[in-house]
Order: C-alpha cells, then sequence, then structure tokens
C-alpha cells in the first residue's frame, strides 16, 4: 500500500464556519492556467507595504453531502449510480485575492508539510474504509499565507502543480510534492486532482478522476521533461463573489462528475477519466465542468464557465 513518504500534521477537521479568512499563493509556472495581466503591484487596493497573515478553508463535497470516507452517495452521474469514496486530494497554486477593481495580489505560502513554494496540497481522505488503500489518516482542508494588507472581493488559483514542481523525484522532492499516490511518474508528473469512487458491481468497481498533464516528452519515460507538455491539464479558478472573512471554497465532486456514466469505460482504458487521450467517453464532460477543453487540455477563455468550484 503507497504511504506518503513524510510526516503530516494531525487531521484538520472538515470546516464551513464563518469568520474565516482567505489565503492564496503566488505562482508563475509555465503551465499555469491564469496569465497574471492584471496582478496587483502595490497601487490598488492592497498595500504593498503592510502584510497580514490569511488563512482560507476549502471543503469537499458530493452533491451537496460532505465528502468522507466509508460514506456511500446516492444518483452520482449522468447514470445516477450510488458510489462510495475511495479518495478525495488535489493540489492548488498561483492563489491570489482579487479587489473592487480587479487587482490581483498574490499571498506568500507559509512553508509546512502541506505548502511548498506556490504550491499547496488538500486532502480530503482519512485512510480508513476503502481510501485506506493509498490513503493516510492526516488531513489537509486550508491555505495559509501572508497577503498584502487590503479590501478583497475575489479569489483566483490553478487547480494542479505547475510545470517547474510538476516533475520532480518524489523521493527527493519536499512535501508535499513527494506523495507517491499522488504522481504518475517523472514523465507525466503530480496528479493535479484525485477524487477515487467505487461503484460496487457496476463496473469492476471503479470509476477514477486523475487530473494530470499529459503530452509530455524526455528521454525516457522516467525522466522529467524539460519543456512543458503539451496538454497541461491546469484550470483556472476564479471565484469573482468571495467573502474573505466568512466563506469556504468547496469543491463538489458530483458536479465534476455529473455529466460522466461512472458505470461505463473505454474498452482497454484504466476505469474513468484519467487524462488520457483516450477516454474519449470519460473525460469530456469532467473536463468542461472545469472550464477546460479535453482536446486542447487548456482552459476555455479563462476557464469561466467552470461549475466545481464555488463560495459558501
Amino acid at each position: 500500500m503507497p504511504l506518503r513518504s513524510h510526516p503530516l500534521r494531525s487531521a484538520f477537521a472538515l470546516v464551513l464556519t464563518c469568520g474565516l479568512a482567505l489565503a492564496a499563493a503566488a505562482c508563475d509556472g509555465d503551465e499555469g492556467g491564469g496569465d497574471g495581466t492584471d496582478s496587483g503591484d502595490g497601487d490598488g487596493d492592497g498595500d504593498g507595504d503592510q502584510e497580514r497573515a490569511v488563512t482560507i478553508a476549502f471543503a469537499a463535497m458530493v452533491d451537496g453531502e460532505a465528502a468522507a470516507c466509508g460514506q456511500t452517495y446516492s444518483g452520482v452521474g449522468s447514470a445516477a449510480t450510488d458510489v462510495e469514496l475511495q479518495d478525495f486530494r488535489f493540489y492548488v497554486s498561483n492563489v491570489q485575492l482579487r479587489d473592487a477593481d480587479g487587482n490581483l495580489f498574490p499571498v506568500t505560502l507559509d512553508d509546512d508539510d502541506w505548502q511548498h513554494e506556490t504550491v499547496a496540497l488538500l486532502d480530503f481522505e482519512d485512510g480508513t474504509g476503502l481510501c485506506a488503500d493509498g490513503g493516510n489518516a492526516e488531513m489537509n482542508a486550508e491555505v495559509r499565507g501572508m497577503v498584502a494588507e487590503g479590501d478583497y472581493t475575489g479569489i483566483e488559483f490553478d487547480l494542479g502543480v505547475p510545470f517547474e514542481y510538476n516533475h520532480l523525484d518524489t523521493t527527493t522532492a519536499p512535501s508535499p510534492l513527494n506523495v507517491p499516490s499522488m504522481f504518475w511518474n517523472w514523465q507525466n508528473g503530480h496528479k493535479h486532482l484525485r477524487i477515487d469512487f467505487n461503484n460496487g458491481a457496476a463496473m469492476d468497481a471503479g470509476w477514477f478522476v486523475h487530473l494530470g498533464s499529459t503530452g509530455c516528452t524526455s528521454a525516457g519515460a522516467t525522466d522529467a521533461p524539460t519543456t512543458p507538455c503539451a496538454k497541461p491539464n491546469l484550470a483556472t479558478v476564479s471565484l469573482d463573489a468571495f467573502d474573505v472573512d466568512a466563506d469556504t471554497i468547496v469543491l463538489d465532486a458530483g458536479t465534476l462528475v455529473g455529466g460522466a456514466d461512472l458505470t461505463q469505460n473505454t474498452a482497454m482504458t484504466p476505469p474513468g477519466c484519467m487524462s488520457n487521450p483516450a477516454d474519449v467517453d470519460e473525460c469530456p464532460s469532467v473536463f468542461s465542468s472545469l472550464g477546460m477543453s479535453f482536446e486542447s487540455g487548456a482552459c476555455e477563455s479563462n476557464c469561466e464557465g467552470q461549475t466545481v468550484f464555488s463560495a459558501m
């Protein structure tokens, strides 16, 4: 059973309470979804000379219900399938706060087991039940850092690991980039998002969403590429109405797979949407829910059409 190779903090409770401040992380990776054209330079509402600590809470749901290992969810996907959660983890990067004028202000992430440089890992599985295969007890539902003082009304971030960190060797990479179960191999890099469902007897008992970069080229299958992958598959998430003092960012896995039939899978491919170009029946609706094109692996209109993330 693959386990994390680093010690992690004790579990964070899944929270949807008010009074939480916002955290975000700056990232200028070649595979980043945002273009940063409106990035703040201290001339907007943010005060570049003063900073404050901020924390933003994330939550995981399945069709509006809190996501938890051992829980069964009814009516998931286009075929209304009953499923049980096996995994729920994802990376975020390039997180920024937006002021009322549209200026973006990056947040410098704290350096800890869950965050490195501009990347943070959110983990909503606790290693119990079906999550024991590849999971662990530790959980993390927040991002922490420092941002310029100011009045903020929105947030923007990328779902995934930017190119400069994506293909590091997990045996030597810093935490949280050293989690084997969140990695394919050096060439293909990290799984930006991993949500695994068990669908019982419906289809080999599994339907997985593993979002990651594809079209990566290098000298060998386990050699890291030196140029960005053809399909970065990094989604940009932009929430205009985000109360930095009260809101929680929610990822709803039911919405993510709402257009997919979790009882079906393309022959001769792993179950579900694994970002493989052969997953022509499984991936298009998943990518569309994130505002991305499955064909290009890029955002459509800055991923404005994404429906998976919301503020509560």
